[in-house]
């Protein structure tokens, strides 16, 4: 009997294919499991979907795979490369629903069997959760590729919602981020909520130094590669927990050696090797909170799902809580040059105060780093952040600012929005009765108030709007739009490119 081919790529060449074989986890592998096997006693679980979040590498498409393959199910897959419409998540239902039916044909074939519907990576789903029209679905489905109605993710969402309610198979996400798939805006909660009611959340976690370790091991005593213990130390020390990873570099490392790998191979994999991760914010803060070294966190912020601006934000909120009075009074200084730097791209072409702005508060926080931080640290999203993010409150202020300044919507929501936020927040000084900049850009008394979180209904709102109007327009009561920067005259005070020369 010829011997099986066995795949050129490590990752496959050793995928697990059992239970028994997969590392890390431990707890969530049971809870899948015990979710799984309900299905496999024929009965239908409360909530009939199941969504795997966590970090990439850490074996969440592989559970699904190996324990379908274990009970000799079906899997029916639908991954982010393809369409992922209303109509095309129909279509794997229907897929999983014909197998299911196909399958009890078979003089082989078990009561229990089933079909496993796999959405990988759901959290790149796009769009809202709107539905789109029975009839749209339907001809979506019966067209060819050259008459589709939908295309893209159109409705995607609102069928997953309606295949979770009704499937009679198991339903199986994964994905990197939730918070991709509720949605950034105000209703996110809504969301979240309206897709955990229907499916169960298992959060997975990196791998640990000893499951990487075990798979090392395994993967290079069949391959017959040796490995020094303190270079095996070095390539788990660069590596954050994601299998996948580990099993590559381990490939590469391969390819260069002479059936040992020394340490310096090691070091020359890590300084050629870029991870292509994101790490979420949550974690790149406690981690930052953490390190005692300046260059360390610094990469770690590069390396966050979030831009030095909104770091920025994030730092300043989550000192107050994690630092010491004198700690805070250390790195103030940074954090104000820190916002000043990144200011500039208002100004002037000075790109390197992004390297500057993100830089400077991490030495800072490095600087200060004692005992007080090195216990488990509580990282908060910023309240000052989550104001403005009501429909009521932004809608049509930030449509009015849009048109006015003549750009996007998206560009008044990222720059000027927490500028003006800031403005008229009272503990920074702000006063719901100061109308000058409300007047000076052109906004009404009724965005005004959507400034300052007061909600039109109020009693306070009704003083306010007559005193807006009893003071009269401002000295202008257009927007006011700055000259391009090559007719402004340079100020001293500002940060400009030479600055960091």
């Amino acid at each position: 009997m010829e011997e099986a081919i066995r795949p050129d790529d490590w990752t496959e060449r050793y995928r697990p294919t059992t239970l028994s074989e997969m590392e890390g986890n431990g707890d969530k592998l049971r809870r899948v499991k015990l979710w799984l096997d309900i299905w496999s006693a024929g009965k239908v679980p409360k909530k009939r979907g199941l969504l795997l979040s966590g970090p990439p590498g850490v074996g969440k498409t592989t559970l699904a795979h190996t324990l379908a393959k274990e009970r000799g199910w079906t899997v029916v897959e639908l991954n982010a490369s393809e369409q992922r419409n209303a109509a095309a998540i129909r279509g794997s239902a229907t897929r999983g629903s014909q197998n299911f039916s196909l399958e009890h044909f078979s003089m082989e074939s078990d009561a229990t069997s089933r079909t496993v519907i796999l959405l990988d990576e759901v959290d790149h789903l796009s769009g809202g959760f709107a539905k789109v029209s029975e009839e749209r679905i339907e001809k979506t489905m019966g067209a060819d590729d050259d008459g589709a109605v939908l295309r893209g993710d159109s409705g995607g969402k609102a069928e997953l919602l309606n295949l979770l309610r009704n499937t009679k198979n198991p339903v199986i996400m994964t994905c990197n981020d939730p918070m991709r798939l509720w949605g950034r805006g105000g209703n996110w909660r809504s969301n979240r909520d309206r897709v955990l009611r229907v499916s169960e959340n298992v959060i997975f976690d990196r791998v640990d130094r000893s499951d990487l370790r075990r798979i090392a091991l395994r993967v290079l005593d069949s391959e017959g590669v040796g490995i020094d213990p303190e270079s095996l130390d070095a390539l788990i020390d660069g590596n954050p927990g994601d299998l996948r990873a580990l099993v590559r570099d381990l490939q590469s490392l391969s390819c260069v050696v002479d059936g040992h790998i020394e340490m310096s191979s090691v070091q020359d994999l890590s300084d050629s090797v870029v991870r292509d991760s994101q790490i979420n914010v949550f974690n790149s803060l406690k981690r930052a909170y953490t390190t005692r070294s300046g260059a360390s966190i610094s990469e770690i912020v590069r390396n966050s799902d979030k831009d030095p601006d909104e770091m920025l934000a994030w730092f300043a909120w989550n000192n107050q809580s994690i630092m010491a009075s004198s700690s805070l009074e250390a790195v103030s200084g940074a954090m104000c040059k820190s916002d000043s730097f990144l200011a500039t791209k208002f100004t002037n072409r000075a790109f390197r105060s992004w390297y500057w702005g993100s830089a400077l508060p991490a030495q800072a926080i490095a600087s200060v780093s004692k005992a007080e931080s090195e216990n488990e640290v509580f990282v908060s999203f910023p309240d000052f952040l989550r104001r403005g993010g009501e429909s009521w409150r932004t809608g049509s202020l930030i449509s009015s600012l849009s048109g006015g300044f003549g750009t996007s919507r998206a560009s008044i929501r990222e720059d000027l929005w927490p500028t003006l936020l800031a403005i008229h927040n009272s503990s920074l000084g702000g006063s719901e009765s100061d109308f000058s900049v409300a007047k000076k850009i052109g906004l009404s008394a009724e965005d005004h108030l959507a400034m300052h979180g007061i909600p039109k209904s109020s009693k306070s709102a009704k003083v306010i709007m007559e005193a807006f109007g009893e003071e009269g327009p401002g000295e202008s009561a257009e927007i006011i739009v700055s000259k391009p920067v090559d007719d402004q005259v340079e100020d001293e005070t500002q940060s400009t490119l030479d600055r960091f020369g």
